[in-house]
């Protein structure tokens, strides 16, 4: 456990292969923005990462949140109020930020930060758990993860991975106990989806879109998954 993406990198920025996080990584800029490589459509601005990653994930596009635009997140990092940072989303990019996107703004300033500053943008990269899972399961999942058939169905596609081994999530669970953390088993689950992706060959390792586009400061906006074919359409 870590309270920061800086202590991560720390721990590990010089040995580890490949780091995937769940955080955004690569934000729009505005609709009047000339290096905004973002998709508009009816007057709104989006990332093409999440779009792609709803239609991929079927039924469960409801767990991808449109991402802060670069300016409204470092509003929300400066402890601004939500109705303030979802205005500002709104004049950026032509819609509102959901609460959850405003949360954990400060995260993605933190790891925008860290990559600008001395990260490496092919190996710190973005995941979506549900988009991960998708790829494994080869189809898309039917349940929520906050159910007990969700979860079921989330520890069947782990075991089908082959570095993912019998109790893995257990030994896992059992650790945070003795460490007094309070993780809900869905993270858990989660980030084992996001781990076993990070340890992809090189033939399985994939980007969506597969030929990402890169933001206003360098930074490609994709997200990670892990299959021997493409999941774009």
């Amino acid at each position: 456990m870590f309270e920061a993406i800086r202590e991560i990198w720390e721990q590990y920025g010089e040995s580890a292969q490949r780091i995937v996080v769940d955080v955004p990584i690569g934000l729009c800029e505005s609709l009047e923005s000339d290096s905004c490589p973002c998709v508009e459509e009816d007057g709104e601005i989006s990332r093409q990462c999440d779009d792609l990653a709803r239609t991929v994930i079927g039924s469960r596009s409801s767990s991808v949140f449109t991402a802060p635009a670069r300016e409204a997140a470092r509003l929300a990092s400066e402890g601004a109020e939500y109705t303030e940072v979802s205005s500002k989303n709104n004049s950026l990019t032509g819609k509102g930020l959901t609460q959850q996107a405003a949360s954990i703004s400060e995260g993605i300033v933190d790891v925008a930060d860290l990559l600008q500053s001395y990260g490496d943008s092919d190996m710190l990269v973005e995941g979506h758990p549900e988009v991960c899972f998708r790829a494994f399961n080869g189809t898309p999942l039917k349940h929520s993860k906050h159910t007990a058939a969700g979860i079921e169905e989330r520890l069947s596609t782990l075991e089908s991975v082959p570095e993912y081994e019998a109790g893995d999530w257990r030994t896992i669970a059992q650790e945070l106990r003795s460490l007094e953390y309070r993780v809900g088993l869905d993270d858990v689950l989660d980030a084992f989806a996001l781990a076993l992706t990070a340890c992809a060959s090189h033939e399985e390792f994939r980007r969506l879109p597969s030929d990402p586009p890169t933001d206003a400061s360098g930074l490609p906006m994709q997200m990670v998954y892990r299959n021997e074919t493409s999941l774009e359409k």
